[in-house]
């Protein structure tokens, strides 16, 4: 009985263990250029929400499934990353490029716009879309809350 119980805890502590792991509850990634533009949304599970924002793209919600190992490495991917505090670095001489964002728990954001900023953001940015071109995207009927960069963008003056 004794062994019975010992195994349980020990099995209680090692999943309470593997959930702490993760340092978010809430991840959106965005990518925008002049032929895409989608947000990825990962949360506590294994589902990672798709939402094209394209003119000419997908209409609709999609999803895909990450199998445990993958999630596993994902998690601590993001959880590698350095946030500084809503950084926004933008290449002020190119008009036109590939813009990154990321929101962690919607506290931590950060936005790059032509190569601008931490290397380790432009190379988990080409994993992710790799990760999400492998994946085959399926559409679903739900209502999720990707988080907002617009805030991070300067708004310009309006000239009368």
């Amino acid at each position: 009985m004794k062994k019975i119980f010992s195994l349980i805890l020990l099995f209680l502590l090692c999943n309470c263990k593997e959930q702490q792991e993760s340092c978010f509850t809430n991840f959106t990634f965005g990518k925008s250029n002049i032929h895409t533009s989608y947000l990825l949304k990962i949360n506590s599970s294994d589902t990672v929400y798709y939402l094209d924002r394209y003119p000419y793209g997908k209409k609709g919600l999609y999803y895909f499934v990450l199998d445990k190992d993958k999630r596993k490495y994902l998690t601590k991917l993001i959880c590698e990353l350095n946030f500084p505090k809503d950084s926004v670095m933008i290449n002020e001489g190119i008009n036109d490029g590939t813009t990154i964002a990321f929101s962690l728990d919607n506290k931590k954001r950060v936005l790059l716009h032509a190569k601008e900023g931490p290397k380790a953001f432009w190379n988990f940015a080409e994993w992710i879309e790799g990760m999400k071109n492998y994946h085959g995207l399926k559409q679903v009927e739900r209502n999720i809350e990707f988080d907002n960069f617009e805030s991070m963008f300067s708004i310009p003056p309006i000239i009368k």
